[in-house]
Order: structure tokens, then sequence, then C-alpha cells
């Protein structure tokens, strides 16, 4: 049961990158070369158990729910591609929405990102669903700085209001 879970929760997860551009009424050439480069990359997630609340939390966190926090995720993930991908990557990331029509009603998404010293250097994507009362959230495409970052980072994207018996995972 729990890997079908995982699988299903990856292909939710996947299902929502790609639509991005496979639904986009005029997806660019770069954002459809990214997606590719992306989904080629991509490996399901493996479980992991919640972090303790870190010690040292360097980085200021931020949900990202606008535009220009939408554009610095993307960029920061663009950045963690080889030089030779960077641009289609950009391309592909900033097609990314939260809102505008953008929606796999399988799931809900959350990306957040980190800032230290005014430099954006941290963020991660949080999907969750619920699949035959199995409830999954996955944390992907980490990037931070440091292990105290990324401490800081997965802590702040494990936190749950209800407090249910979800499975987590961990994936790129």
């Amino acid at each position: 049961m729990i890997a079908s879970a995982i699988i299903s929760h990856f292909d939710i997860k996947q299902r929502w990158m790609a639509c991005h551009v496979k639904k986009a009424q005029f997806p660019t050439k770069e954002s459809l070369a990214g997606f590719d480069i992306y989904h080629a990359a991509a490996h399901p997630p493996h479980p992991f158990d919640k972090p303790d609340a870190p010690t040292h939390q360097p980085l200021t966190l931020y949900w990202v729910d606008n535009h220009p926090l939408m554009i610095q995720y993307a960029k920061l993930q663009a950045q963690q591609w080889p030089e030779s991908d960077r641009a289609n990557m950009l391309a592909y990331f900033a097609q990314l929405a939260l809102e505008d029509g953008v929606e796999i009603a399988d799931a809900t998404v959350s990306l957040c990102i980190g800032t230290q010293n005014g430099e954006t250097c941290a963020a991660a994507m949080r999907v969750d669903t619920v699949l035959d009362g199995q409830a999954v959230s996955g944390i992907y495409d980490v990037v931070a700085p440091d292990e105290n970052a990324q401490a800081q980072l997965l802590y702040a994207l494990t936190q749950e209001e209800n407090g249910d018996d979800r499975l987590w995972v961990i994936g790129r």
C-alpha cells in the first residue's frame, strides 16, 4: 500500500509539473525543453521522518504567494541545473503558477523560498495528496546553502495543522 501510494503521489506531482507547459495556451519551445529535462531527471521519492525543530535558523522564509516570489523561486531552481540547461529550466520554472487556472484536483502544492542576508538562497516544494484514504506529503526540489538552512526549510515545510498520520516522502 505504501509503495503504491508513493508512486501515485509522485505521478500526481509530475502531472502538476507538466500541466504548466502541456496545458498552456502558448508554451515556448524553451519551457517545453525545460520540462523535458526536468521530467527526465525526476525519480520517485522515498519515505522520510519529519525533522525536529532546528536549533539554528539562518533563513527568513516566505511562502510563494505572488509573482515576484515565484520569479525568485524559478531563478533559484534554474541555477541548480548545468549551465547548458539553465535558460530552458528558467523558462520552464517561470511558467509555474499556483493560480491562474492551473490545477490538479488531486493535489495541493505549496512553494517556499528562503533568504539570507537579502539573497534568495533556499527553496522547496511541498505537494499534498490523499489517495485511498492515505495522506501523503512530499518535499521536492530542495535547495539550501548548508545543512542548517536545509533543516530549517524541511522543518517549516513539514508542519501541519491537524497532526494526522500522513506519510512523508522526499525527492528531487
